[in-house]
């Protein structure tokens, strides 16, 4: 600032600043929260931790196809998650993990990522775990890579229901055997992937629906950067900065929108005392 501008500026000015940035940023991040609860697009959330004043926090994130909301919170529970999810979840279309927190959706899709990933620690084991989950993984790569190539218009939709039919029936032989011969954990992960069977399957009923949270993990991902790059936080006022500064640069991003444009336009609207500008009008937000 001092080279580019002849400005010499205290570390607490920078603080200050960030303060205010986050008050102007304010409106735009409920209105995104607004839109993403609100909206009928497929939704994936995730979480992280984080670090503020030393002690362990946690990151949630509720993203979409148009937008991202961020919100750290203390716990990584239930009235956590509800504190950023705010809508009825029997009209929601959600992508996750299999965190016990999220199997308020009915309309619930496991991300099959994660599996795969789970079962890859099982192939890399001895005895029957391994060729079991070889098996397991393998096949939940054939699913995604059939989707994958719906997705790129390289096959019909009718070819990739046909081919995730088939698979879908290897699938269940797999997780039956891992139940027979598997070891307790692999007993117990196939047991419960039986039983919730369906939610493996949501992304091909339903429109836009992806079968796996990669989304999420993106968007995540600027979030674990920050962390080991500054430790976290050290006040309430700097999680609400990381909260809102990350939410509206995810979104403008999203939309390839110019990030610092607009937060100029912010900014000078919010000295001027005029209205908040919209990212995008036509949406709400």
């Amino acid at each position: 600032i001092k080279e580019l501008y002849g400005v010499d500026m205290g570390v607490g000015s920078v603080s200050n600043i960030e303060e205010r940035v986050s008050e102007a940023l304010d409106p735009i991040y409920q209105r995104i929260h607004g839109f993403i609860m609100e909206s009928k697009l497929c939704k994936h959330f995730d979480e992280t931790g984080w670090r503020d004043r030393g002690r362990r926090h946690y990151v949630w994130l509720a993203s979409c196809e148009q937008a991202a909301i961020y919100m750290i919170d203390r716990h990584r529970s239930s009235e956590a998650f509800l504190k950023l999810f705010t809508t009825n979840p029997d009209s929601v279309s959600a992508v996750t993990d299999r965190y016990a927190v999220y199997s308020i959706f009915k309309t619930h899709q496991y991300c099959l990522a994660h599996l795969i990933r789970d079962f890859h620690s099982y192939a890399e084991r001895e005895g029957p775990d391994k060729e079991i989950g070889k098996a397991l993984e393998s096949t939940l790569k054939k699913v995604c890579h059939t989707h994958k190539r719906y997705r790129e218009g390289k096959i019909t939709l009718t070819e990739r229901n046909r081919r995730i039919g088939h698979l879908k029936r290897k699938l269940e032989c797999h997780l039956e055997d891992g139940m027979a011969n598997g070891s307790d954990d692999l007993f117990k992960l196939s047991q419960t992937l039986l039983d919730d069977f369906d939610k493996l399957w949501m992304f091909t009923t339903i429109p836009g629906m992806e079968p796996t949270n990669n989304l999420a993990e993106r968007d995540l991902r600027k979030l674990v950067i920050w962390r080991r790059k500054s430790y976290g936080t050290r006040s309430d006022r700097g999680k609400r900065f990381v909260e809102r500064i990350t939410t509206v640069v995810q979104t403008l991003k999203r939309r390839s929108q110019s990030i610092l444009s607009f937060i100029q336009e912010v900014i000078i609207g919010f000295y001027n005392k005029v209205t908040t500008p919209f990212i995008s009008e036509a949406l709400g937000f």
